[in-house]
């Protein structure tokens, strides 16, 4: 293939997929993830997962070169492909969980490490499939392809694998007893179960079939949105709750905790302390809102010690003393 091939093709590929990224990223409004580990989860699923899903894919396929053409595609694409792609894509949010359990607070940090990293491997999938597709049959045929994995299928493999991530981050919240050991094995199962019948249907290659499949996705796709939107208002009655206190003890002023609870409102004074102040006392208020956001979290979760350093880091921002006495959570 020419660099001209691979050029066109790497650049439909990474287009959409930025797009899905920035929305992503987008809702998750009141304690956004760190930069660096959304680019080594997004890094993972293009690269690595990517890598090992081609090995584990050849090396246990090589029992079904025994089948008949047919048999042992539809087994591979539907059976061997999930479970493989699956795995080398949860590795990275598993390990994203215990490496910085701090970061990972809550469902809505698993959806979003788990759809990032599948968004990763989706757009590196889609650059040798695009690539294949603009070689054989020309610029209409990666239109064709472009258009269904790019854009009608654009969101399956984020969709996997922040079934898997948000299964962690309800384990991660507290879940006890067996439900918090039973969720991560059966989220990644249900990651497995949706890719599989995702590529089951696309195997058999029918318009019934592609409806079905499309349903599937998008029904999968909408109950993913109604996750992250109900955790988000879950988060948002965290900070409401738990930084009541920090009002009470003059940690935080009345107008502060106003400011906090509101993504708008955050939004506009930073603007505007951008526009009146300059630069640093926009990273001043958005600073102040990301540790007492991390604050709320950390108290829900009964972290007091990590909460403390928040306060102490608070204070230091402001410029004042941590106060003695801390008002009950309510």
């Amino acid at each position: 293939m020419t660099g001209e091939i691979w050029a066109i093709s790497v650049l439909t590929a990474v287009v959409p997929t930025v797009l899905y990224v920035l929305i992503l990223w987008w809702f998750d409004r009141y304690e956004k993830e760190p930069r660096h580990l959304l680019l080594a989860a997004f890094t993972w699923g293009a690269v690595p997962a990517a890598i090992l899903s081609i090995i584990g894919e050849a090396t246990l396929g090589q029992p079904l070169l025994a089948l008949d053409e047919t048999s042992a595609q539809l087994l591979s694409s539907s059976l061997l492909a999930p479970v493989v792609e699956e795995c080398a894509k949860g590795v990275a949010v598993f390990l994203l969980l215990l490496v910085f359990w701090r970061e990972f607070d809550d469902v809505l940090d698993g959806v979003i490490y788990g759809a990032t990293v599948g968004f990763g491997f989706a757009m590196s999938e889609n650059v040798f499939y695009f690539a294949a597709s603009l070689q054989q049959a020309g610029l209409e045929g990666l239109a064709t392809i472009a258009f269904f994995r790019a854009v009608i299928f654009g969101m399956n493999h984020a969709l996997f694998t922040s079934t898997f991530g948000a299964s962690l981050g309800y384990a991660r919240m507290g879940a006890r007893g067996c439900r918090r050991w039973a969720m991560p094995p059966l989220g990644l199962l249900g990651a497995m179960f949706l890719h599989g019948l995702h590529n089951l249907l696309a195997s058999l290659s029918s318009a019934v079939c592609l409806l079905m499949s499309l349903m599937n996705n998008w029904s999968g796709a909408l109950v993913i949105l109604a996750v992250i939107l109900l955790a988000a208002q879950q988060e948002k009655r965290w900070i409401a709750t738990h930084l009541k206190a920090e009002v009470e003890s003059g940690l935080l002023t009345a107008e502060e905790y106003d400011m906090i609870g509101s993504y708008r409102k955050r939004l506009g004074a930073v603007w505007r302390a951008r526009m009146r102040d300059g630069r640093g006392e926009a990273r001043r208020l958005s600073r102040l809102a990301q540790l007492a956001t991390e604050l709320a979290f950390k108290v829900q979760q009964g972290d007091e010690r990590t909460a403390q350093k928040l306060r102490q880091a608070i204070a230091t921002l402001k410029g004042t003393q941590v106060p003695s006495q801390q008002g009950p959570a309510i």
